[in-house]
């Protein structure tokens, strides 16, 4: 009786993941970022970290990053693309969004494909 019910919870999980994805696929229309929106973000960001107040320093940082790993070579902070996108987006049009260090952006080896990865030498 247990395994029918878990049988069925499984389709239902199922089910829900593949309306999600189609949701997700009629939703999402490609949005492009302008190069310059970024600069503006990084600036925004750099100033924002250099003069705010530490509680909203570290408020910000938390809801843009999601972990940092640290080894002898690099470190690697990590994120979600949309929260990163909303801060972006919100940047331009004057919201608390905001800034850009100097790294290598690349996309995450993950298998989580929503991440982004930055890395930093040291």
């Amino acid at each position: 009786m247990l395994q029918d019910r878990l049988n069925a919870l499984k389709a239902d999980r199922d089910r829900a993941k593949a309306a999600l994805e189609r949701a997700k696929e009629q939703a999402g229309s490609y949005i492009e970022i302008d190069p310059a929106l970024i600069e503006r973000f990084g600036r925004t960001m750099r100033e924002n970290f250099s003069t705010g107040s530490v509680p909203f320093r570290k408020a910000y940082l938390q809801s843009l990053i999601d972990v940092i790993e640290v080894d002898d070579h690099q470190i690697r902070i990590k994120g979600s693309k949309d929260l990163l996108e909303k801060a972006v987006l919100a940047s331009q049009s004057g919201q608390a969004w905001c800034s850009q260090m100097s790294t290598k952006w690349r996309a995450s080896q993950n298998k989580t494909a929503n991440m982004y990865v930055i890395e930093v030498s040291i």
